[in-house]
């Protein structure tokens, strides 16, 4: 299908795909599958609701004027996998995809590189056709994402000009306006409330914006935000077995609280509460493997209140209980 001039069955088999993503078997439900973390629940929540009762596509919706997009929980690794190379059709004209973790994780992997872990927040894009790949892997919880193409042949070269020279990986804050172009983006496609094509490509133009914003936030906020990151985790280390609070770190940094977890998800992404937890339960993971501590120890000198809450935030972030995590690894 050439994005020009497409014939009026093709446009009629572009619209019925598109309604047929927001309908099938692995539409997201509210419920079902890995639970969203709280900063991502209230999305998640709205996004399953809409998807209770989606709109068919209006007349002008076609390849030319709008996107398709959805949002997927996929439970068994035999049955989601995406090769970048295998498609499109060689008539198709080059498409970009946005795909964002919301609970769970998947793998998305260039050709020749280490597979990333995509979890709730973390995003990236595809570039059709490109080398990659991306897939459920057998040990993953599942994984419920959001996604959208955009078809649109100006903004798809704009947006490969900043993956190709940023790399295709996306870290999205819930509260950043990269989230809201997003959350605006699979609302839309889902509910259909645009009034025409022009607030659809101004929507579209938007998110393009946004990342850009965000691409080139990121990269004068490097520096500052990796400071920020080896500081925190420096605190927390030498904290232990106490654990530091967002206020102590505050203080350390001669802020106010609010300011200080502000600056925090502005700079990393992620907030402090749960960059200082990822540290702990790090440095669990390497007593796990270099000693043999059992592990009301190891839970005692990192900071947990006891084994059993050990293990359950422990199995929270690394999809793996404690035991299981250091037969594996050692």
């Amino acid at each position: 299908m050439r994005i020009g001039i497409p014939s009026k069955s093709q446009v009629a088999e572009w619209r019925r795909r598109t309604f047929q993503v927001l309908t099938g078997d692995v539409v997201a439900r509210w419920g079902a599958g890995p639970s969203p973390p709280l900063e991502w629940a209230k999305s998640v929540r709205h996004l399953t609701d809409l998807l209770c009762k989606p709109v068919p596509p209006p007349l002008w919706w076609t390849l030319k004027t709008a996107y398709s997009g959805s949002v997927e929980t996929r439970m068994d690794p035999t049955s989601y996998y995406f090769d970048g190379m295998n498609r499109p059709g060689p008539d198709d004209p080059p498409v970009v995809y946005f795909q964002l973790g919301l609970g769970g994780w998947g793998h998305f992997q260039l050709y020749g590189q280490k597979p990333h872990q995509i979890t709730a927040g973390k995003a990236f894009f595809i570039l059709v056709p490109s080398r990659h790949r991306y897939y459920l892997p057998a040990d993953s919880p599942g994984w419920t994402f959001a996604w959208f193409g955009i078809h649109n042949p100006w903004l798809v070269a704009r947006i490969t000009k900043q993956v190709v020279a940023r790399g295709p990986l996306v870290d999205v804050a819930p509260d950043s306006a990269l989230a809201a172009s997003v959350l605006r983006l699979l609302g839309g496609v889902i509910k259909k409330d645009f009034r025409d094509r022009f607030e659809v490509e101004l929507a579209l133009f938007e998110f393009v914006l946004a990342y850009e914003r965000w691409a080139e936030q990121g990269q004068d906020g490097f520096d500052a935000g990796q400071r920020l990151l080896d500081e925190t985790r420096s605190s927390v280390l030498a904290a232990l077995p106490r654990t530091v609070s967002v206020a102590d770190l505050a203080n350390h940094e001669g802020v106010s609280r609010k300011h200080f977890s502000f600056l925090f998800r502005e700079r990393t992404g992620l907030t402090p509460a749960h960059f200082a937890t990822q540290v702990r339960v790090h440095e669990a993971a390497r007593m796990l493997i270099e000693t043999r501590m059992p592990l009301k120890m190891i839970a005692s000198a990192c900071g947990f209140a006891n084994a059993n809450h050990f293990s359950k935030v422990f199995r929270r972030l690394q999809h793996l209980s404690p035991d299981s995590y250091r037969r594996t690894m050692r």
